[in-house]
């Protein structure tokens, strides 16, 4: 593969910045190996991918950087957090688990990450990172600072859809975002030559209208020339570009790898372009450096790893007692008292005297139009918040929920996007951990499908996986549900698929004033929220105050109250619930109808009491049965205090096990009607244990 190799005879670096260099790429080199002789020891649990031999390409780019600029890594990253100023005595911590690692023993070998150095994690997943880097850009350009993010990624992570997604939103935004390919020849054992389509990978650039340039990965001044030219033209506002650096890895894949797939002769060939001797080398040859420098410098790196692997090992192990830290980001609590005013941690982002759960008055307006208000006054109020999804601009998004909001906020801040969904979440997960708040749209929740990478494994997890040094704040809008004829793709309810992913909330509201206040409360809360809008309520008006507002996550509403029975319901069968109640109420039977409001974390108490008071319980969704979020209802009744006072079985409707139809007749028996809970009600209300 041809490369262009750069003139490194007018650099702009010192004699200590130079040796500088030399002493980052022995470091990186002495811990890699220092890391293997841990792991054969047994004192590293899991596994490892390390950066001996690419130590050039670490080094060469974060060189060219600025100390505030952005990298986001991948899972081989022990380089890039090394040369992007991690502690290496932190880093060598955690890979032996301990409390005193980087991450607190919670991310281990590939999740090293410190957002004070401008390090936006390694990344366990193929080119997961690559997606964030394009949202910490927008975020950058948002803000107007002057930030510049490099994505480090493999040659195999050139395949993936994740890459393609990401050039295209960064060219056509011109985000200030260099994409670096860390082209080390093999994506664990497939050759790039049989992986890729066209001579170079930085051909592909092309295709989006940006710079691309192949180089030799193991010389540290043509790495860092390149970045530097590419990191300028992306902070004078000129956009991404591609850079290809050609390199090797030393080891295997990981630690089970067991190198079938190439020969002793090829590595002995490429270790014969080692960067280190090379460019040591080199400053001998220029006059920077003596052999004995070198020697020292190696004997520095030397030192400095034997300290971390002295400060690893006398550290602490992370306490079981603390297991439940960092999962989420831990807002002060909000309190349930109408008029009461939001606290200091808010203000600023709702205005100064924004109430709590106020009455909702005599202005009504429909379910869409509260949503729209929310969105409204949180883009006004706050200069964070900004939102990206498929044609929520002039169209105001597949229902016309964010109509007008463009006129009023513009384009900078009203994103229309292509249609890459994975790369949507990414982008807003990546400005919802660097200093933004970002409002993304799905069009369908079955689209959402998509985006479970981005979603599940990257912004769910960040906050735990880093010890708590990053959260994301994001509110991820998903119309859902049946009853609009537009079939098994178009029509599902997912909720209780992110309610079993430690990391997000779910809300589910019901009512235009709960649309309202939930969707501000989830706005200011600084973690990743799925926020569930039915399609049907869209157009339901209800009472809402003009005002912002907050409904607090996590407290139910009793929408009705009753002695003979408890019902349950969320989204759209808030409403049949309450109609069913109607009927019931002419036959002499009083249902309480609870509306949890939001799925996690939900309210137990208020179920809880409620159950004790009636002595019997239905829960109802549109999701289908099997796996709802009625059995977790169900089953923390069961093993509650309410139990003893239950009177009769807990009885759960939900949809049937089967996709969407398109017919109307059978659209509708898939999921529970009034009828059909009126007539659950009856007999669990004639059961007698």
């Amino acid at each position: 593969m041809p490369v262009i190799t750069q003139n490194t005879t007018q650099l702009d670096l010192t004699a200590e910045q130079l040796r500088e260099l030399l002493y980052q790429m022995h470091l990186i080199r002495i811990f890699e190996e220092t890391a293997f002789e841990q792991y054969a020891a047994g004192k590293v649990h899991g596994t490892m991918h390390l950066y001996s031999g690419e130590e050039a390409v670490a080094v060469g780019a974060i060189a060219a950087l600025r100390p505030d600029d952005l990298i986001a890594s991948t899972h081989r990253g022990h380089g890039h957090a090394i040369a992007k100023g991690q502690d290496v005595r932190e880093m060598m911590a955690e890979l032996l688990g301990k409390e005193t690692g980087v991450c607190l023993g919670r991310g281990g070998s590939m999740h090293m990450a410190d957002l004070a150095l401008g390090s936006l994690g390694a990344n366990g997943i193929v080119a997961g990172g690559i997606p964030l880097a394009v949202g910490a850009g927008l975020s950058m350009k948002l803000q107007h600072r002057p930030t510049v993010v490099l994505s480090f990624f493999g040659d195999g992570a050139a395949n993936a859809a994740n890459f393609h997604e990401s050039l295209n939103m960064a060219a056509i935004w011109q985000l200030p975002v260099v994409f670096i390919c860390e082209n080390n020849q093999y994506a664990m054992s497939m050759p790039v030559k049989q992986a890729v389509s066209v001579p170079r990978i930085s051909d592909r650039a092309g295709a989006y209208g940006i710079p691309g340039e192949t180089l030799d990965g193991m010389d540290v001044l043509a790495v860092y020339r390149a970045v530097r030219r590419a990191v300028e033209r992306a902070r004078q506002g000129n956009g991404p570009s591609l850079l290809e650096l050609v390199t090797y890895r030393y080891k295997g894949h990981s630690k089970s790898d067991r190198q079938v797939y190439r020969p002793k002769e090829e590595v002995k060939a490429w270790q014969d372009k080692d960067p280190i001797p090379r460019y040591q080398q080199w400053l001998i040859e220029q006059g920077y450096l003596t052999e004995a420098d070198g020697q020292a410098i190696r004997a520095q790196a030397e030192s400095a790893v034997e300290q971390a692997v002295a400060f690893a090992e006398a550290g602490p192990e992370p306490s079981p007692a603390n297991l439940l830290d960092f999962v989420y980001f831990a807002e002060p609590e909000v309190q349930a008292r109408p008029g009461q005013v939001l606290p200091a941690w808010i203000k600023n982002t709702f205005g100064p005297a924004t109430p709590i759960n106020p009455p909702a008055g005599q202005r009504e307006v429909s379910y869409a139009e509260a949503l729209r208000e929310a969105m409204a006054l949180a883009l006004e109020h706050d200069p964070r918040v900004m939102m990206i999804g498929e044609d929520i601009g002039v169209y105001g998004g597949a229902f016309g929920v964010t109509q007008g909001l463009i006129d009023r906020f513009g384009p900078e801040r009203i994103r229309d996007t292509p249609i890459s969904e994975n790369c949507i979440a990414g982008t807003a997960i990546g400005a919802g951990m660097t200093g933004m708040r970002a409002i993304a749209e799905m069009q369908f929740m079955d689209f959402v499908t998509l985006a479970m990478e981005q979603i599940v494994l990257q912004g769910a997890k960040i906050r735990f996986m880093f010890g708590g040094k990053a959260h994301v704040s994001m509110v991820m809008r998903l119309p859902a549900g049946s009853g609009t004829g537009a079939a098994a793709q178009h029509s599902e309810t997912l909720e209780a698929w992110f309610v079993n992913v430690p990391g997000l909330k779910v809300v589910m509201p019901s009512t235009p004033y709960e649309a309202k206040g939930l969707l501000l409360a989830a706005l200011a809360d600084n973690n990743p929220i799925m926020f569930v809008e039915n399609k049907l309520l869209y157009k339901i008006k209800g009472p809402v105050p003009e005002q912002p507002y907050l409904v607090p996550l996590g407290q139910a509403d009793i929408k009705r109250r009753g002695r003979d029975l408890t019902i349950v319901a969320t989204g759209i069968m808030v409403w049949r619930a309450l109609e069913a109640a109607e009927q019931l109420a002419r036959e002499g039977l009083e249902a309480e109808v609870i509306d949890p409001r939001t799925l996690k974390p939900y309210d137990e108490k208020t179920l809880v009491e409620s159950v004790k008071r009636t002595g019997r319980l239905m829960v109802v969704h549109e999701a289908p049965l099997i796996g709802g979020f009625g059995g977790e209802i169900a089953a923390m009744v069961a093993q509650s205090e309410a139990f003893a006072y239950l009177e009769a079985p807990i009885v759960r409707l939900g949809g049937a096990d089967v996709p969407v139809p398109y017919n109307r007749t059978l659209e509708q028996a898939m999921v529970p009607q009034v009828g059909d809970i009126a007539a659950a009600a009856r007999k669990l209300v004639k059961y007698q244990i």
